[in-house]
C-alpha cells in the first residue's frame, strides 16, 4: 500500500513507520522539516507547515491510505490561551487541509485522536458507545472536534478511523518523562493515586494502526488501551518494582496545579476505558495486557531500555 503519514517523527509514528517498511509498505512523510524527517526515517518526505501552506500535490499521489497523527504535543508546558490555539490548530486546520487535498486513489483516512474524549472522573467504565455532552473541557472539545473533522471524508465515500489513545507505553511519551525521576527512587502516586491509568504498550499501539489502515473493517471511533487499565497507585509501584527502585514519594495535586496549571489534569484525571470494539468486533490480539510484563518488555532493571529505537 502507498501510505502518507503526517508526525511520523514522534514517538508513535518513529515505530509506526519501521514497522510499515517491514511489511514493504510505500510510506511517504509530510513534516515541518523533509529533510531532516527523511534522514531519520529513511523515507521520502515532503516539507509541510499545516498553517501557512496546503498539502504538497506531490505527496498525495496515489496515496491509498494517509495516517494522521499530527498535533501539538500537550504534555509540553501550561496551557495559555496561545498554547491552546496551537493545540487545536494543530489537530483541527491540518485535518481539514488533508481531506480537502485528499485524491481518488484514497481509500482509508486513519486519524489521532485520544481518551480525553471521556469525561475523566471517577470509576465508570467507558466504550465507544459513549455520547459526547453538550458542554466539554477542553480534552473533549479537542477529541470530539478532531474526531468530527475527520468525519468528513466520509461524504467522500472514503472510510474513517479515529484512533482513541490512551497513555503508551515505551521510550517516549509519559515514561520518558517519569524515568529520570523514578530511577532515583523519587517516583510515586500522583494525587491519591487512586485515578485511573488507560495504557498501552508501544506494540500494540502500533499494531492498531496498522490493522485500522489494512482492514476495511474498521470504521469510525476505536479505543486503543490495554483491556486492563490500573490505577495510578498501581502503575507506580509496577513501574518501581520494574526498575527495582522505591516508588511511595507521591505528588500532590496541588503542587501539579500550581506547576502546570489547566494542564495538571493530564495526570489527575481518572479515565477506565474499555477496548471494546478492538475485542468484539475485530478480534484485535493484544500482545500486552499485564502491566509488570509491559514494564519488563521496555526497560532492565537499571532502566537501560531493551528496545532499539531510542526517543
Amino acid at each position: 500500500m502507498n501510505i502518507l503519514i503526517t508526525g511520523a517523527t514522534g514517538f508513535i509514528g518513529r515505530h509506526l513507520v519501521r514497522r510499515l517498511q517491514q511489511e514493504q509498505h510505500a510510506v511517504t512523510v509530510l513534516s515541518r522539516d523533509g529533510t531532516r524527517a527523511s534522514q531519520l526515517l529513511g523515507v521520502p518526505a515532503f516539507d509541510w507547515d499545516y498553517a501557512t501552506q496546503d498539502v504538497p500535490a506531490a505527496a498525495m499521489q496515489d496515496c491509498q491510505v494517509i495516517i494522521n497523527l499530527m498535533g501539538e504535543n500537550l504534555g509540553d508546558g501550561r496551557w495559555t490561551k496561545a498554547r491552546k490555539h496551537e493545540i487545536y490548530a494543530s489537530r483541527i486546520l491540518s485535518t481539514r487541509k488533508l481531506i480537502a487535498a485528499a485524491p481518488e486513489s484514497l481509500q482509508a483516512f486513519v486519524c489521532g485522536s485520544a481518551i480525553g474524549i471521556y469525561p475523566g472522573s471517577g470509576d465508570d467504565l467507558y466504550d465507544e458507545s459513549y455520547t459526547v455532552p453538550g458542554q466539554l473541557s477542553f480534552m473533549q472539545s479537542i477529541c470530539h472536534d478532531w474526531e468530527q473533522e475527520a468525519a468528513r471524508i466520509e461524504s467522500k465515500g472514503i472510510r474513517r478511523v479515529s484512533i482513541r489513545t490512551g497513555v503508551v507505553l515505551g521510550h517516549g511519551g509519559m515514561l520518558q518523562k517519569l524515568l529520570p525521576v523514578f530511577k532515583l527512587g523519587l517516583g510515586g502516586p500522583v494525587g491519591n493515586g487512586q485515578q485511573w491509568l488507560p495504557w498501552i504498550h508501544i506494540d500494540d499501539i502500533v499494531s492498531v494502526y496498522v490493522a485500522v489502515a489494512l482492514d476495511a473493517r474498521y470504521q469510525g471511533p476505536v479505543n486503543a488501551v490495554s483491556p486492563n487499565p490500573v490505577r495510578y497507585r498501581e502503575f507506580a509501584a509496577a513501574f518501581g518494582n520494574a526498575l527495582q527502585r522505591p516508588a511511595f514519594f507521591p505528588t500532590p495535586a496541588f503542587v501539579l496545579k500550581l506547576a502546570l496549571g489547566e494542564a495538571a489534569a493530564l495526570a489527575l484525571n481518572s479515565y477506565r476505558i474499555a477496548p471494546k470494539r478492538l475485542q468484539e468486533e475485530y478480534g484485535f490480539t493484544f500482545k500486552f495486557t499485564d502491566l509488570p510484563a509491559a514494564l519488563a518488555d521496555l526497560f532492565d532493571k537499571t532502566g537501560a531500555a531493551r528496545q532499539d529505537i531510542a526517543p
